[in-house]
């Protein structure tokens, strides 16, 4: 009972009932209830974050046994029979425990537990979201109805008051700590920056963790994660937890108040020796006055330079003499990260070169870089720069070269004005099992060449001035674009395209100078009439070279239509052999992109068929034009936009043994929400493996599956063998093997619950190396799927000797299954190769009942396909899973 402060000489009783809640209300509530209504029992069961059920609390009237102890982290199979019963709003009402044995055994055999005759219980939720449930043993049956009532209303008003003093907590804790580390964030230092005692002692440690962005893009974001907290328990090993902030995205601080230097020192050299003994590599710079005099900004500032400084310092060589010697004398060391499209600023020297130094160590590579060729380098320069950067053909020339250091000399912006001769060396490294890594080093040559003026006055003889003249042309068209730019409505489509006629000279050379001249007409002659026809605007920008923008013509269904017609039309002149333009086309619905970056674009697409004599026309984006594709090209950039907003998923299509309809396993299929449709894979994979990005795509879902089994094992639900597509990019780049053991270990999974499905078509890319992973992963106990695509028959010739776990079938042999005799049967030597194999054979595709009945007729017994389950999303799998263990119970 509730303890009612005595009466006052007014015969008044004062209570305060949030007094109440704030001494634990929750607590109090069931012992309130269960005297009340004379119950035997009453106890409250919570849900945890993790899915788990507790019964937190329990009251019992005298000479009751307390079966509480009983009742902690319940898994939600176990927890089933109550949350079935419980629908919200309503009370569930039981006057004798006996009459559901029959229908409800599990839960009878629960109630037998409690020793009781009669129950009511009901939910204990918050505007839907499900905090736990009540349960009330034994109350009078002539007053269970009132009873049931009073405890659900008070239960409803609980959840609420719960919920708000738990939403309450969580802000307070999300307005100054970090979440993942738990340490102090940049609010709590904002608020405790005029707390730090003048005049006494202050250190300021600042601390920035290597490595950030590579794990999160080849090992997923949870990985990341787990690095920086390892990172912060280094921190806590040697400061006291209160004095760390994280700052930034691995950036921290530990600010001290009272330390003498010589405990600063040791503090410091105890900290890097945390970091080295756990393998996290890290930058440090301290600061450190006797006599704080409030300027905190200031003191910040210093120990953010010793940081760069040491970060500088602490850069390793790349495994090669050279590349360590060209390091020390950099003025910016780089790593560009190639199917990320990722870059992170190892050192720079600030306040140099003009768009470089500053504090923005990472992002978008291709922004970062067209932006930088745009201002600050020189007019001259600026194509050959671009070209020199074309990732696909610099990682081919290293491939080529045997990974020789690639070298560009070219003139750079000052921030003092001046045009400074700089050279850029590149070098590539494999990490992480072949990871590539770009590093690029940038150092100042005016030895070798002295620094220029900036200037307008270029003789009309030189290279610059003809520079220079194209520029002056392209500012000029860069603003009519701009103009026409602000015309258009947020969305529509606009179309850049870039056109160059690159061997002009030699054309000239080879069929005479008028000849030249009739190509420089004609080449006018399409710009103007496709400006014309794109409602746009056209330019000639000296040289050789011609810009137009403007939208799509309406005949044209999208810009692969209308970049065929433009080859049609090239075609129809009178050329002779590979002399034609060529056109890089750049495509976009976003007004907002401003034109500059829109050309470059288009120059980069030119830039990769300048030099082929057979293909006169290229989108920005896409592998190869293909003007027959019937279906739209999706771009990198969508696809990355896609990732990072959340709109791919992982699906799961159940595998069946058809003798005896249980689900065996399943395979991972990836699916992308776009503008309310869902895209399969055939959508979007061609340009992730085109651009090399299909690695940390992959990596990323093999993440999610992983971390997904081990959720369902720790709610208690059995997982089944899952399947997941490896392409052969990812074997080129990474030990895919080896990655795929280190996931099951780290998540502390059986590796059976993890299957690879290998393409005909992936092995014979490199059927050496695969061999020996797919050894590999089966001796580490992952299963191996050949997964054949359709190839034919004679596709497994090339396979000979290699082992697999399974063979799937492709849908074409089960629907190429002539019975009759004198016939062959695709689906039946198939079926008979696996079983002389003693290899399972999955039939995938199976969507009508003659195919299942052709199947089940030759022997067949494994099959995945919509007619027996569609693709289903994890939280609909799971709930099947649920019910197979159900029934596995039941028999």
């Amino acid at each position: 009972m509730f303890g009612f402060k005595p009466k006052g000489k007014s015969g008044i009783e004062y209570h305060s009932v949030w007094r109440d809640v704030e001494d634990g209300f929750l607590d109090a509530l069931p012992a309130y209830l269960g005297d009340l209504f004379g119950c035997r029992r009453v106890c409250t069961f919570e849900r945890a974050e993790d899915d788990t059920y507790s019964c937190t609390v329990e009251w019992c009237s005298d000479k009751v046994t307390p079966i509480k102890n009983n009742f902690q982290n319940m898994n939600w199979i176990d927890m089933m029979p109550w949350i079935e019963i419980h629908k919200a709003g309503f009370v569930t009402i039981i006057e004798n425990i006996d009459s559901i044995k029959e229908e409800h055994p599990e839960l009878h055999s629960q109630l037998r537990i409690m020793n009781c005759s009669s129950m009511i219980t009901g939910s204990f939720d918050y505007l839907g979201e499900d905090l736990g449930f009540w349960i009330a043993t034994d109350p009078p049956l002539d007053k269970i109805h009132q009873a049931a009532a009073i405890f659900q209303g008070l239960y409803n008003m609980m959840g609420n008051i719960h919920k708000s003093h738990s939403t309450i907590e969580e802000l307070k804790d999300i307005g100054f700590t970090d979440k993942l580390t738990g340490v102090a964030n940049r609010n709590a230092l904002t608020k405790n920056i005029s707390t730090f005692p003048l005049g006494a002692s202050l250190m300021i440690l600042f601390a920035d963790l290597n490595g950030m962005k590579e794990i999160n893009d080849n090992e997923g974001h949870e990985a990341g994660d787990r690095f920086l907290i390892k990172a912060c328990g280094c921190m806590k090993d040697v400061f006291p937890p209160e004095s760390i902030y994280r700052i930034g995205g691995d950036e921290f601080l530990v600010i001290i108040s009272g330390l003498d230097p010589d405990f600063v020192e040791a503090g410091e050299q105890l900290l890097r020796q945390r970091f080295k003994d756990a393998e996290v590599g890290v930058a440090i710079g301290v600061a450190y006055t006797d006599a704080y005099d409030g300027d905190f900004e200031s003191l910040r500032a210093i120990a953010d330079d010793l940081m760069y400084k040491d970060k500088r310092s602490s850069y390793k060589s790349f495994d090669a003499e050279n590349e360590a010697s060209a390091t020390a004398r950099a003025d910016e060391v780089l790593e560009v990260y190639p199917q990320q499209d990722g870059y992170r600023v190892l050192f720079c020297i600030p306040h140099k070169y003009e768009g470089r130094g500053g504090r923005a160590k990472e992002g978008i590579f291709s922004t970062r870089l067209h932006e930088y060729a745009d201002r600050c380098v020189h007019p001259s320069d600026k194509l050959k720069y671009l070209d020199f950067w074309n990732l696909s053909s610099l990682i081919t020339g290293f491939e080529k070269s045997g990974g020789e250091a690639m070298i560009f000399k070219y003139r750079s912006l000052t921030v003092d004005g001046y045009w400074c001769w700089v050279e850029e060396q590149v070098s590539m490294i494999r990490r992480d099992g072949g990871k590539i890594v770009l590093i690029a080093s940038l150092r100042d040559i005016t030895e070798q060449r002295p620094r220029e003026e900036v200037t307008e006055e270029l003789s009309e003889q030189s290279n610059d001035y003809i520079a220079q003249r194209q520029l002056d042309l392209n500012r000029s068209f860069t603003k009519t674009a701009e103009d026409w730019l602000s015309t258009r409505r947020p969305g529509s489509d606009i179309v850049v395209a870039a056109v160059n006629l690159g061997h002009l000279r030699l054309y000239n050379d080879t069929f005479g100078r008028s000849e030249g001249d009739k190509i420089l007409a004609m080449t006018g002659n399409i710009v103007s009439k496709a400006a014309e026809e794109m409602h746009g605007k056209s330019a000639y920008l000296g040289g050789d070279n011609y810009c137009l923008i403007g939208t799509i013509p309406d005949k044209y269904r999208d810009i692969y239509a209308f970049a065929a017609a433009i080859s049609q039309n090239l075609e129809s002149y009178n050329m002779r052999g590979g002399f034609a333009p060529s056109i890089g086309i750049y495509h976009t619905r976003k007004s907002d992109e401003s034109f500059t970056a829109m050309h470059d674009k288009a120059l980069i697409a030119l830039s990769t068929i300048r030099e082929d004599y057979r293909k006169h026309v290229n989108i920005y984006g896409a592998d190869g034009f293909r003007p027959d594709e019937s279906l739209p090209k999706v771009q990198l950039l969508d696809i990355q936009e896609g990732l990072s907003g959340g709109e791919f998923h992982c699906y799961l299509q159940p595998v069946v043994d058809i003798t005896t309809g249980r689900v065996v396993s399943s395979e991972t299929l990836i699916r992308w929400k776009k503008d309310d449709q869902l895209l399969k894979a055939e959508r979007f994979i061609e340009p992730l493996e085109d651009s090399g990005y299909i690695l940390a795509f992959d990596v990323r879902f093999w993440e999610q599956i992983c971390s997904w089994q081990r959720s369902l094992i720790d709610r208690g639900v059995r997982p089944l063998p899952c399947s997941m597509n490896v392409s052969a990019v990812d074997f080129h780049f990474v030990n895919v093997a080896d990655m795929l053991i280190k996931l099951a270990s780290r998540y502390d999974l059986d590796p059976g619950l993890l299957a690879v499905e290998l393409s005909s078509k992936t092995w014979a890319d490199d059927p050496d190396t695969i061999s020996d992973q797919v050894v590999m992963m089966r001796e580490a106990g992952l299963k191996v799927y050949l997964d054949d695509s359709g190839s034919g028959l004679g596709s497994y010739n090339s396979m000979t000797g290699a082992r697999f776990d399974a063979i799937k079938m492709h849908k074409d042999y089960i629907d190429a299954s002539f019975r009759s005799e004198g016939t062959i049967s695709p689906l039946k030597i198939v079926l008979e190769m696996g079983a002389k194999a003693g290899i399972p054979v999955i039939a995938e595709g199976v969507e009508t009942a003659t195919q299942l009945s052709n199947l089940k007729e030759l022997g067949g017994r494994y099959a995945q396909g919509n007619l027996l389950y569609y693709p289903m999303t994890a939280g609909e799998y799971e709930k099947l899973l649920i019910k197979e263990m159900k029934a596995l119970r039941n028999k």
